[in-house]
């Protein structure tokens, strides 16, 4: 069975390359055409926790509604079976006000970053499972 690109590519929630930024750990020139390639799945988790950190604080996205109609947004349906998986793996609301990131709330946003992984990559539980320490230790790396 083929990985998953994002996973190939070390970035499992499918960052899309931008000439406006340079992540930490990224492989530079890819070879991917669209997504960042990251040395590591921690770098390419790191730069998610950032982006996703960046939608909370800058673009005021507060909600996974929010985050998911930021990331990906690919129309209603699409968001909302994005939404309705991230919620049902996180136990979340899809409307539900999130608190920042900080150590307190480390646990949730790990969550929610192994959900939208999940939903990106079609992680299976054995794949989440092995994913779950890698985003716990970009978690430390996100400064």
């Amino acid at each position: 069975m083929k990985q998953a690109r994002g996973m190939r590519n070390n970035n499992p929630l499918n960052i899309i390359k931008s000439e406006k930024i340079n992540w930490q750990g990224e492989v530079k020139p890819s070879t991917d055409p669209n997504f960042a390639q990251f040395e590591t799945l921690e770098y390419g988790l790191r730069a998610a926790f950032k982006l996703l950190r960046t939608y909370y604080q800058k673009h005021g996205c507060r909600t996974i509604r929010q985050i998911v109609s930021r990331w990906d947004p690919e129309g209603p349906k699409v968001i909302e079976a994005y939404v309705n998986t991230v919620c049902r793996h996180t136990g979340l609301s899809p409307d539900q006000q999130l608190p920042p990131m900080k150590e307190e709330t480390k646990v949730m946003w790990c969550d929610i970053v192994l959900a939208m992984a999940t939903m990106e990559c079609g992680l299976n539980v054995k794949q989440q499972e092995e994913l779950v320490p890698l985003i716990a230790h970009s978690w430390t790396m996100m400064g």
